[in-house]
């Protein structure tokens, strides 16, 4: 057990019952942390009522939403592989503003891949939650979604990809508990999140195939044309090496 995990309170939250964990971890980021996640849960049901609002001004829009739905969760589960990859291949636990926050829960995750699932809900999700930000916010600005038409599905597509990658750490630590609540199970059986057999590749030496989280549906076509080794020649190729 690690040193945070010895520090850490226990907890009975629903919400830590329906997602795994529930314990509090000393976090010097703590208020950042509940800001994003506030921020996020805002946000999505703000963007959720006008995109309602959206689909009832224009009925055709709703033989979209499947497709729509699909396409959003299929970009989430790409986006988790290819945050995972870099954060488990390039910079450092000491490396400034990122290590710490971003790399070091990767790392540690390798070391000791039953600490994702000991994290209370907010800091499991806060750094998946302020990822979402950068598309949210200017969505929501921006974007006139109780208008109806493309607008309002441009703006589903952002929500229900937003909501994907939200879930993406729920269902990676969903795959490290050996007994998950009984509506994981379904879903990890149903596959769609992903199983924790199917996940227990990644932990196989040398760590460098099925990173993708979520679902994990594109790891078989991504790990079959070698899509991060390739990205990574490509990275060498403009001087971004390992570790750095």
């Amino acid at each position: 057990m690690t040193s945070a995990a010895r520090d850490s309170t226990k907890r009975g939250l629903v919400v830590e019952w329906f997602v795994g964990g529930g314990e509090v971890y000393r976090s010097k980021f703590r208020a950042f942390e509940v800001g994003c996640v506030a921020a996020f849960f805002y946000l999505t049901l703000e963007m959720g009522v006008e995109v309602v609002v959206g689909l009832g001004a224009t009925p055709r829009a709703l033989w979209y939403v499947a497709p729509v739905g699909l396409l959003a969760y299929v970009a989430a589960d790409f986006v988790s592989g290819f945050v995972h990859f870099l954060a488990d291949t390039y910079c450092t636990e000491t490396t400034p503003l990122l290590g710490p926050k971003l790399i070091a829960p990767f790392r540690e995750h390798h070391r000791d891949p039953l600490a994702i699932t000991r994290h209370d809900f907010i800091e499991a999700n806060c750094d998946n939650c302020f990822t979402t930000l950068f598309a949210l916010v200017p969505t929501h600005l921006l974007v006139h979604a109780a208008g109806g038409g493309a607008a309002t599905l441009f703006s589903l597509f952002v929500l229900l990809f937003s909501i994907g990658i939200l879930l993406t750490s729920i269902a990676h630590g969903w795959a490290h508990q050996d007994d998950p609540p009984w509506h994981a199970r379904a879903l990890q059986r149903a596959g769609i999140v992903i199983s924790r057999a199917r996940h227990a590749r990644h932990h196989e030496p040398p760590h460098t195939s099925d990173y993708c989280i979520t679902s994990g549906w594109l790891n078989p076509l991504l790990d079959g044309v070698r899509f991060f080794h390739h990205l990574e020649r490509a990275l060498a190729a403009i001087g971004i090496r390992r570790g750095s």
